[in-house]
Protein backbone atom coordinates (compact mmCIF):
# COMPACT_ATOMS: atom_id res chain seq x y z
CA UNK A 1 0.00 0.00 0.00
CA UNK A 2 0.97 3.74 -1.13
CA UNK A 3 2.34 5.58 1.73
CA UNK A 4 -0.15 7.38 4.04
CA UNK A 5 -0.07 11.34 2.59
CA UNK A 6 -2.75 14.23 4.09
CA UNK A 7 -3.37 15.18 7.29
CA UNK A 8 -2.81 12.41 9.14
CA UNK A 9 0.53 12.22 8.44
CA UNK A 10 3.33 14.91 8.87
CA UNK A 11 1.39 17.90 6.54
CA UNK A 12 1.54 20.71 8.38
CA UNK A 13 -2.33 21.65 10.32
CA UNK A 14 -3.66 24.89 10.65
CA UNK A 15 -3.92 25.06 14.91
CA UNK A 16 -7.01 26.35 16.34
CA UNK A 17 -4.68 29.17 18.40
CA UNK A 18 -3.51 29.57 14.99
CA UNK A 19 -6.32 30.57 13.44
CA UNK A 20 -7.16 32.51 17.11
CA UNK A 21 -4.17 34.24 17.06
CA UNK A 22 -4.41 35.87 13.51
CA UNK A 23 -8.56 37.12 14.11
CA UNK A 24 -7.13 38.56 17.43
CA UNK A 25 -4.35 40.41 15.26
CA UNK A 26 -6.64 41.82 12.31
CA UNK A 27 -8.81 42.52 15.26
CA UNK A 28 -5.73 44.44 16.49
CA UNK A 29 -5.18 46.12 13.05
CA UNK A 30 -8.66 47.45 12.95
CA UNK A 31 -8.68 49.26 16.21
CA UNK A 32 -4.99 50.92 15.65
CA UNK A 33 -7.10 52.18 12.15
CA UNK A 34 -9.51 53.46 14.14
CA UNK A 35 -7.12 54.88 17.08
CA UNK A 36 -5.90 57.42 13.68
CA UNK A 37 -8.99 58.55 13.27
CA UNK A 38 -9.48 59.37 16.67
CA UNK A 39 -6.29 61.45 16.77
CA UNK A 40 -7.63 63.28 13.37
CA UNK A 41 -10.98 63.82 15.54
CA UNK A 42 -8.86 65.11 18.67
CA UNK A 43 -7.41 67.95 16.76
CA UNK A 44 -10.54 68.93 15.28
CA UNK A 45 -11.90 68.94 18.41
CA UNK A 46 -8.59 71.46 19.24
CA UNK A 47 -9.55 73.64 16.64
CA UNK A 48 -13.75 73.89 17.41
CA UNK A 49 -13.89 73.83 21.21
CA UNK A 50 -12.04 75.02 23.87
CA UNK A 51 -10.12 72.36 26.15
CA UNK A 52 -8.71 73.52 29.78
CA UNK A 53 -5.37 73.18 28.38
CA UNK A 54 -4.41 73.11 24.85
CA UNK A 55 -1.07 71.90 25.65
CA UNK A 56 -2.29 68.49 27.35
CA UNK A 57 -4.80 68.11 24.92
CA UNK A 58 -2.16 68.37 22.04
CA UNK A 59 -0.18 65.50 24.72
CA UNK A 60 -2.63 63.16 25.10
CA UNK A 61 -3.12 63.25 21.41
CA UNK A 62 0.41 62.68 20.96
CA UNK A 63 0.52 59.92 23.38
CA UNK A 64 -2.29 58.47 21.47
CA UNK A 65 -0.21 58.58 18.06
CA UNK A 66 2.89 56.78 19.71
CA UNK A 67 0.67 54.64 21.44
CA UNK A 68 -0.33 53.45 18.29
CA UNK A 69 2.70 53.67 15.95
CA UNK A 70 4.11 51.26 19.37
CA UNK A 71 1.18 48.83 19.07
CA UNK A 72 1.33 48.56 15.26
CA UNK A 73 5.44 47.26 15.21
CA UNK A 74 4.59 44.97 18.51
CA UNK A 75 1.60 43.84 16.75
CA UNK A 76 3.36 42.75 13.84
CA UNK A 77 5.70 40.47 15.66
CA UNK A 78 3.46 38.85 18.22
CA UNK A 79 3.53 35.47 17.88
CA UNK A 80 1.48 33.82 20.94
CA UNK A 81 -1.93 34.06 21.83
CA UNK A 82 -0.75 35.14 25.48
CA UNK A 83 1.49 38.09 24.13
CA UNK A 84 -1.69 39.45 22.04
CA UNK A 85 -3.95 39.42 25.12
CA UNK A 86 -1.28 41.37 26.91
CA UNK A 87 -1.21 43.88 24.07
CA UNK A 88 -5.15 44.01 24.15
CA UNK A 89 -5.45 45.18 27.87
CA UNK A 90 -2.58 47.58 27.42
CA UNK A 91 -3.85 49.43 24.33
CA UNK A 92 -7.62 48.79 25.99
CA UNK A 93 -5.98 50.66 29.15
CA UNK A 94 -4.56 53.57 27.54
CA UNK A 95 -7.79 54.13 25.10
CA UNK A 96 -9.05 54.60 28.13
CA UNK A 97 -7.23 56.81 30.33
CA UNK A 98 -6.83 59.06 27.67
CA UNK A 99 -10.53 59.10 26.71
CA UNK A 100 -10.98 59.85 30.34
CA UNK A 101 -7.92 62.64 30.15
CA UNK A 102 -9.69 64.02 26.84
CA UNK A 103 -13.68 64.47 29.15
CA UNK A 104 -11.24 66.18 32.17
CA UNK A 105 -10.08 68.44 29.02
CA UNK A 106 -13.70 69.56 28.36
CA UNK A 107 -15.65 68.88 31.69
CA UNK A 108 -15.19 72.94 32.64
CA UNK A 109 -16.81 73.74 29.01
CA UNK A 110 -19.89 71.97 30.42
CA UNK A 111 -18.98 69.81 26.91
CA UNK A 112 -20.57 66.62 27.72
CA UNK A 113 -20.85 64.96 24.46
CA UNK A 114 -17.32 64.61 24.74
CA UNK A 115 -18.47 61.76 27.59
CA UNK A 116 -20.29 59.65 24.81
CA UNK A 117 -16.26 58.95 23.80
CA UNK A 118 -16.47 56.66 26.50
CA UNK A 119 -18.93 54.43 24.50
CA UNK A 120 -16.39 53.90 22.00
CA UNK A 121 -14.15 52.85 24.89
CA UNK A 122 -17.08 50.46 26.51
CA UNK A 123 -17.45 49.10 22.72
CA UNK A 124 -14.03 48.37 22.22
CA UNK A 125 -13.86 46.38 25.53
CA UNK A 126 -17.06 44.34 24.79
CA UNK A 127 -15.41 43.67 21.22
CA UNK A 128 -12.16 42.35 23.07
CA UNK A 129 -13.56 40.92 26.02
CA UNK A 130 -16.92 40.18 25.82
CA UNK A 131 -19.36 41.45 28.81
CA UNK A 132 -16.69 41.15 31.26
CA UNK A 133 -14.59 43.81 29.25
CA UNK A 134 -17.50 46.54 28.77
CA UNK A 135 -18.86 46.57 32.15
CA UNK A 136 -15.11 46.62 33.26
CA UNK A 137 -14.95 50.03 31.41
CA UNK A 138 -18.64 50.69 32.72
CA UNK A 139 -16.99 50.88 36.28
CA UNK A 140 -14.33 53.11 35.16
CA UNK A 141 -16.38 55.25 33.38
CA UNK A 142 -18.67 55.62 36.34
CA UNK A 143 -15.85 56.26 38.62
CA UNK A 144 -14.20 58.33 36.01
CA UNK A 145 -17.28 60.36 35.45
CA UNK A 146 -18.11 60.71 39.40
CA UNK A 147 -14.44 62.31 39.59
CA UNK A 148 -14.49 64.65 36.74
CA UNK A 149 -17.88 66.43 38.16
CA UNK A 150 -15.71 66.54 41.57
CA UNK A 151 -13.00 68.43 39.44
CA UNK A 152 -15.71 70.76 37.56
CA UNK A 153 -17.38 71.74 40.99
CA UNK A 154 -13.37 72.16 43.18
CA UNK A 155 -11.73 73.95 40.20
CA UNK A 156 -14.89 75.56 37.64
CA UNK A 157 -17.23 75.80 40.99
CA UNK A 158 -19.58 74.31 38.74
CA UNK A 159 -22.57 72.89 40.68
CA UNK A 160 -22.87 68.81 40.56
CA UNK A 161 -24.90 67.56 38.57
CA UNK A 162 -26.79 64.54 39.69
CA UNK A 163 -29.14 64.26 37.22
CA UNK A 164 -26.36 64.28 34.47
CA UNK A 165 -24.39 62.06 36.69
CA UNK A 166 -27.35 59.30 36.31
CA UNK A 167 -28.45 60.19 32.45
CA UNK A 168 -24.77 59.50 31.84
CA UNK A 169 -24.30 56.52 34.02
CA UNK A 170 -27.57 54.87 32.99
CA UNK A 171 -26.68 55.83 29.36
CA UNK A 172 -23.46 53.70 29.23
CA UNK A 173 -24.96 50.93 31.59
CA UNK A 174 -27.30 50.46 28.64
CA UNK A 175 -24.38 50.57 26.17
CA UNK A 176 -22.27 48.29 28.03
CA UNK A 177 -24.83 45.42 28.90
CA UNK A 178 -26.43 45.51 25.44
CA UNK A 179 -23.00 45.33 23.61
CA UNK A 180 -21.39 42.31 25.59
CA UNK A 181 -24.84 40.35 25.54
CA UNK A 182 -24.99 40.65 21.70
CA UNK A 183 -20.68 39.81 21.44
CA UNK A 184 -21.28 37.22 23.59
CA UNK A 185 -24.04 35.68 21.65
CA UNK A 186 -22.22 36.01 18.29
CA UNK A 187 -18.89 33.99 19.63
CA UNK A 188 -21.14 31.24 21.13
CA UNK A 189 -23.15 31.26 18.31
CA UNK A 190 -19.86 31.08 15.78
CA UNK A 191 -18.20 28.51 18.14
CA UNK A 192 -20.98 25.72 17.57
CA UNK A 193 -20.83 26.58 13.68
CA UNK A 194 -17.55 25.91 13.87
CA UNK A 195 -17.84 22.79 16.30
CA UNK A 196 -20.61 21.81 13.25
CA UNK A 197 -18.22 22.07 10.65
CA UNK A 198 -15.11 20.27 12.72
CA UNK A 199 -17.91 17.30 13.35
CA UNK A 200 -18.96 17.07 9.40
CA UNK A 201 -15.08 17.41 8.74
CA UNK A 202 -14.32 14.83 11.21
CA UNK A 203 -17.04 12.29 9.74
CA UNK A 204 -15.44 13.18 6.28
CA UNK A 205 -12.31 12.12 7.12
CA UNK A 206 -12.98 8.79 8.83
CA UNK A 207 -15.31 8.23 5.64
CA UNK A 208 -12.08 9.10 3.08
CA UNK A 209 -9.78 6.88 5.16
CA UNK A 210 -12.19 4.07 5.79
CA UNK A 211 -12.08 4.56 1.52
CA UNK A 212 -8.90 4.67 1.19
CA UNK A 213 -7.73 1.58 3.65
CA UNK A 214 -10.48 -0.78 2.23
CA UNK A 215 -10.20 -2.90 4.61
CA UNK A 216 -13.04 -4.83 4.64
CA UNK A 217 -12.89 -7.73 6.10
CA UNK A 218 -10.48 -9.36 8.64
CA UNK A 219 -8.54 -11.68 5.71
CA UNK A 220 -7.29 -7.72 4.63
CA UNK A 221 -5.37 -7.94 7.93
CA UNK A 222 -3.87 -11.24 8.71
CA UNK A 223 -0.81 -10.12 7.89
CA UNK A 224 -0.90 -7.57 10.93
CA UNK A 225 1.45 -10.17 13.63
CA UNK A 226 0.90 -10.16 16.40
CA UNK A 227 -2.56 -8.89 16.79
CA UNK A 228 -5.14 -11.46 17.69
CA UNK A 229 -8.33 -12.16 15.80
CA UNK A 230 -10.60 -9.99 17.88
CA UNK A 231 -7.88 -6.95 18.24
CA UNK A 232 -7.89 -6.98 14.03
CA UNK A 233 -11.52 -7.03 14.67
CA UNK A 234 -11.26 -3.31 16.16
CA UNK A 235 -8.68 -2.02 14.09
CA UNK A 236 -10.96 -2.79 11.18
CA UNK A 237 -13.72 -0.60 12.58
CA UNK A 238 -11.03 1.89 14.13
CA UNK A 239 -10.01 2.07 10.21
CA UNK A 240 -14.04 2.92 9.38
CA UNK A 241 -14.14 5.65 12.12
CA UNK A 242 -15.92 3.61 14.70
CA UNK A 243 -16.19 4.68 18.17
CA UNK A 244 -15.52 2.80 21.23
CA UNK A 245 -19.36 2.49 21.89
CA UNK A 246 -20.16 1.36 18.23
CA UNK A 247 -17.21 -1.00 18.38
CA UNK A 248 -18.42 -2.56 21.33
CA UNK A 249 -22.06 -2.60 20.17
CA UNK A 250 -20.69 -3.97 17.01
CA UNK A 251 -18.90 -6.80 18.51
CA UNK A 252 -21.39 -7.29 21.07
CA UNK A 253 -18.88 -6.48 24.43
CA UNK A 254 -18.23 -4.35 27.05
CA UNK A 255 -16.90 -0.82 26.53
CA UNK A 256 -14.50 -1.14 28.81
CA UNK A 257 -13.09 -4.30 27.10
CA UNK A 258 -12.91 -2.40 23.94
CA UNK A 259 -10.62 0.21 25.89
CA UNK A 260 -8.34 -2.77 26.56
CA UNK A 261 -8.21 -4.15 23.15
CA UNK A 262 -7.09 -0.42 21.71
CA UNK A 263 -4.20 -0.52 24.67
CA UNK A 264 -3.25 -4.25 23.57
CA UNK A 265 -3.15 -2.61 19.93
CA UNK A 266 -1.25 -0.10 21.23
CA UNK A 267 1.55 -1.81 22.68
CA UNK A 268 1.53 -4.57 19.84
CA UNK A 269 1.83 -1.80 17.34
CA UNK A 270 4.08 0.96 19.36
CA UNK A 271 1.50 3.44 18.39
CA UNK A 272 0.27 6.05 20.51
CA UNK A 273 -3.71 7.12 19.12
CA UNK A 274 -6.02 5.89 16.52
CA UNK A 275 -4.61 7.87 13.67
CA UNK A 276 -1.23 6.25 14.11
CA UNK A 277 -2.99 3.00 13.76
CA UNK A 278 -4.44 3.87 10.47
CA UNK A 279 -0.93 5.54 9.73
CA UNK A 280 0.22 1.99 10.22
CA UNK A 281 -2.05 0.32 8.05
CA UNK A 282 -1.36 2.53 5.04
CA UNK A 283 2.41 1.82 5.97
CA UNK A 284 1.97 -1.72 6.32
CA UNK A 285 3.23 -4.41 3.44
CA UNK A 286 0.80 -5.32 1.20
Amino acid sequence: MEPMTGPLENQPLTTQKDVRLREVKRLEWIFIGIRWLWVVLLLVMLTLHHPASRLTTLVLTGILALSNIGGSLINSNIKTLRHQSILSTVMLSLDAVIASGVILQFVGDFNTAAYAVFAYIIAEAAIRFELIGSLSALAFFIVGLYGAYLYRKAVFDLPFSYTGFAYWTILMAVIAVSIGIVVRMIKNQRQQNERYLMEITRVLEQQRIAHEINVKNISDLENMEPLTVREKEVVNLIAQGKGNKEIAAELGIQVKTVKNYINNIYSKLQVKSRYEVISYLFKRPK
